[in-house]
């Protein structure tokens, strides 16, 4: 694969086509949405939207993690880049987006393995644990293949309730400045689930969320 030669392409077509649009947003954007999603190559936020750029703010990380309030200063880039699309930014929407097929949370899984082996993987995903333990202590005959789904939409919604533990972010959600979403998006169907923060897992969120609380006191 030619990366410079993709580059000259970019100059080429899109960027010779659209150098209008381009001069307009050189100085400044005004993205709409802050979008919180995996690392994987396989989710793209400007497809999924059908979005220009501009639009889309976004933080990319191994399995869509927010961490929590009470936990953010071993993780701090993910907060600032949190607080800047939120304060600075003042965008509408902060959507966390989950998928199928997520190398991340399948790691979950296999956390003592990973620790072994990815250390920083291992810390970074050990974060979401507790979803992953709420899910065999709940579900101890579910398929594996059934729980790794489960844990993949789960993880993707405890991130709401992870975001509303920062004050910036929750006065503006009260307010009615700021909706939250979580999505779940199927990659081999195209198919996506959208979760409000007030879904139909809030009530296991909140059972997770005080185990959480109880492992980190």
């Amino acid at each position: 694969m030619d990366l410079k030669k993709r580059i000259e392409k970019f100059r080429e077509l899109e960027y010779a086509f659209n150098k209008d649009f381009y001069q307009e947003i050189k100085e400044s954007h005004t993205p709409h949405t802050l979008f919180i999603g995996c690392s994987d190559s396989r989710v793209d936020a400007e497809t999924l939207f059908q979005a220009a750029a501009g639009e889309i703010f976004q933080i990319r990380n191994v399995g869509n993690i927010v961490p929590r309030e009470e936990e953010p200063d071993t993780h701090p880039s993910v907060v600032s880049a949190i607080e800047y699309a939120v304060i600075v930014l003042k965008i509408k929407n902060i959507i966390v987006c989950g998928h199928s097929n997520c190398g991340g949370c399948a790691a979950m899984r296999k956390i003592d393995d990973y620790m072994e082996k990815l250390p920083y993987t291992g810390e970074w995903i050990s974060q979401s644990i507790t979803i992953s333990d709420y899910i065999d202590q709940r579900y101890p005959d579910m398929k594996e293949e059934d729980k790794i789904i489960m844990l993949e939409k789960l993880n993707a919604v405890q991130q709401l309730d992870n975001l509303m533990t920062y004050d910036f972010v929750k006065q503006r959600v009260e307010s009615g400045e700021l909706n939250l979403q979580a999505y779940y998006y199927d990659i081999g169907t195209g198919a996506i689930s959208v979760y409000n923060y007030d879904s139909i897992f809030s009530d296991i969120i909140k059972e997770i969320t005080s185990n959480r609380k109880l492992m980190f006191t």
